[in-house]
This record gives structure tokens, sequence and C-alpha cells, in this order.
């Protein structure tokens, strides 16, 4: 069995204010998890005895943390993938892209200052959580997913303006929790899966919901008016607002309180 490689990431955040971190990864299991520190990125990349090495390149704003298959050990996919552990700074405002292939990925986002963030999910397990409030506004959330399981808890902090979700085959699950800083709009379009949106009892909300060929659940707390489903908060002319429209295909789709 190949030895197992550990290398260290260690990203410094860079004089430019134009700041863009983009995380691009195959086939393996990752961690990202607020940092304290005034470094971008801190963690470790661990190749699972693959020898699939990371790549992590710098220039002006942009940094990019990669992976590199051009010479990998397949027999070593039997035992062991590899596995990212890393940090995210705050110490500055920034964009962030992630896509990841065939993998299990964790990211807990909360507090950090995004001011954009693209999500690329391909085949896989994924969980996003905003345990803090964003507090820089985010003019986007656009999510493109494939055949995924995903989780994304505390949406509410992420402060955005806009949120985009174009899925595929898969089981989606949303949870609008946190503190809604500003009005909001969601647009989720989705495929053959199932979709599940849970809303506060507290926040505002009023959700537009489509299904094609598929069903609709509507859980305690909502009231049907205007061809949309609203919460007490919105009833009672509460600010600011959550709206969501949501198409779903060949699909379910299922809307809760909390």
């Amino acid at each position: 069995m190949a030895t197992e490689a550990t290398t260290p990431i260690d990203v410094a955040f860079p004089e430019a204010t134009d700041r863009h971190l983009k995380i691009g990864v195959g086939a393996c299991r990752i961690k990202v998890t607020p940092g304290a520190g005034e470094k971008w990125v801190t963690g470790t990349y661990s190749d699972g005895g693959t020898g699939v090495a990371a790549r992590v390149s710098q220039e002006g704003g942009l940094a990019r943390i990669t992976q590199d298959y051009h010479s990998f050990m397949p027999l070593a996919w039997f035992s062991n993938v590899p596995r990212f552990d890393l940090m995210l700074g705050g110490a500055g405002a920034y964009m962030l892209t992630i896509e990841t292939g065939a993998s299990e990925s964790v990211f807990d986002l909360g507090g950090l200052p995004i001011t954009r963030l693209a999500i690329r999910q391909g085949a896989g397990k994924c969980d996003f959580d905003f345990s803090a409030p964003n507090p820089q506004p985010m003019s986007l959330l656009n999510l493109e997913a494939g055949a995924v399981g995903l989780e994304m808890k505390n949406l509410a902090n992420a402060n955005f303006a806009e949120m985009k979700v174009d899925g595929g085959a898969a089981g989606y699950k949303f949870d609008f929790g946190g503190t809604l800083q500003r009005d909001a709009h969601v647009k989720i379009t989705t495929g053959v899966s199932g979709v599940e949106v849970t809303i506060p009892a507290t926040t505002a909300a009023k959700i537009t919901a489509e299904t094609t060929m598929g069903g609709l659940s509507v859980g305690d707390g909502f009231t049907r008016k205007d061809g949309a489903f609203w919460t007490e908060a919105a009833l009672k002319g509460q600010t600011p607002v959550l709206t969501i429209e949501a198409s779903v295909s060949l699909g379910g789709l299922t809307l809760k309180t909390r």
C-alpha cells in the first residue's frame, strides 16, 4: 500500500481588493470551516495514498485550490480517498466558487464575508451551513447541482439578495433559518428530485410552488393567498420578506415551518 502524503495549505490574503477564491476538487472528502486568523486559507490535504497531489496557485486577487490527477494509483481508491481540511479567513471580503465532483463535502461558511457564492456540485453528498450571519451583503448565491444529496442550513444568514438553484436528479433540503437582514428572492428549479423547504415561523415568507407530474405537501404554518403560501409573519406585514419561487418536475416539493 502506498504511503499517505499530507500537504499543508497556507494562502495569505492578497493586497488586491477584488478577491476571488476558487476551490475545485474531484473525488475526495472535503471539510471547510471558518478560521480565526488573518490568513485566507489554512489547513491540510492528505492524498490517502492515491498519489493525487493538491495544487495551490495565487495570482493577484485570485487563488485556486485544485487536485492534480495526472499521476495517481487507482488501487489506492479501494482503501482510502484524498481529504481536505480547510479553514477560510474573514479578514476581507471575497467571492467564493466551489466546484466538486463525486465527493463528500461539509462546508460551514458562517460569518465569512462572502460577496458572491457559486456552487457547482456533481455526484455525492454535500452539506452547507451558514452558522453565523454574513457581515457582507452577498449579491448572488448560485447553485448548480447534479445527482447529489444536498442540505443547506441557516440560509438566511448568507445575507444574499438573490439565490438561484438549478438541480437535477437528487434530493435537496433548504432550511432558511438564521437572521434575514434584508429582502431576499429565491428561485428553485429542479428535475427528478425531492425538494424540502423549511422556513422559521417567525420569518416573513411568501412561496409560489409549481410541480409537474409530482406532489406538493404543505405543512402547518402557511396560509394560501393570491396563489402563494404565506407565513403568518408575512400576512402581518412584517419585513424583511423572503420570496421563493419553486418549480419541481417529476418530483415532490415539501413546504414546512419550524
